[in-house]
């Protein structure tokens, strides 16, 4: 086979994928995720069960392909954003809030990308998962280079602090009764980069040993 037939072939492949999740993704909003089955899918994108299978080992896992789609998307601004002048603690509010904003598209949808993604997380084959863990690594090593972060903290460890700040706000706002009054007037986006703010300040070069 050519490499030109090869990539043909690449092509197809996730164009087929594409149809299924785009497919699946639509059903999920409009008649919710539980009572979506494979079959409806399989109908909506007009490909078999055998080739859904193919693609996507149970229903579930439309919903991590939906979560690595929003970190490829991240990653294609990655370039430009490290280039940029501005602030490693702006850089890294808006990283946050950029990735949280999918979320806010459809709440109880995104309930499930939510749990999905957290099943997933912890695996040591999770590619999404580290090349996410990367991108902010590299911010936050700009921002020691520069001055702006303390250098008695490793990147590792401030991106797992920064990211269960992330994590449990994205739980806090999601999985609790939207008419909860603790949550209701809960603002996404506002309350992450305030409570991420607080995080980057922390371990911003003034505050810790030089």
């Amino acid at each position: 086979m050519t490499l030109t037939e090869l990539s043909r072939r690449e092509r197809k492949k996730e164009q087929t994928r594409r149809r299924i999740f785009e497919a699946a993704i639509s059903l999920f909003r409009e008649q919710g995720f539980e009572p979506t089955t494979v079959d409806d899918i399989t109908e909506k994108a007009d490909v078999g069960r055998g080739t859904f299978f193919n693609y996507f080992p149970r229903k579930e896992s439309v919903l991590a392909y939906l979560s690595e789609e929003r970190v490829a998307l991240a990653e294609e601004n990655a370039a430009a954003l490290l280039e940029d002048r501005v602030p490693a603690r702006e850089k890294l509010l808006d990283i946050y809030t950029f990735a949280a904003s999918a979320y806010t598209e459809d709440r109880e949808l995104s309930r499930y990308v939510f749990n999905e993604w957290m099943q997933r997380a912890f695996q040591p084959a999770q590619e999404a998962g580290k090349r996410w863990h990367a991108l902010v690594v590299a911010v936050l090593e700009q921002g020691q280079t520069s001055g702006e972060f303390r250098t008695d903290v490793s990147p590792d460890e401030m991106e797992s602090l920064l990211s269960a700040v992330y994590i449990s706000t994205l739980y806090y706002w999601l999985m609790c009764p939207v008419g909860v009054e603790a949550t209701a007037d809960f603002p996404l986006l506002e309350g992450l980069r305030s409570r991420i703010a607080l995080v980057v300040d922390g371990i911003g070069a003034k505050g810790g040993r030089p």
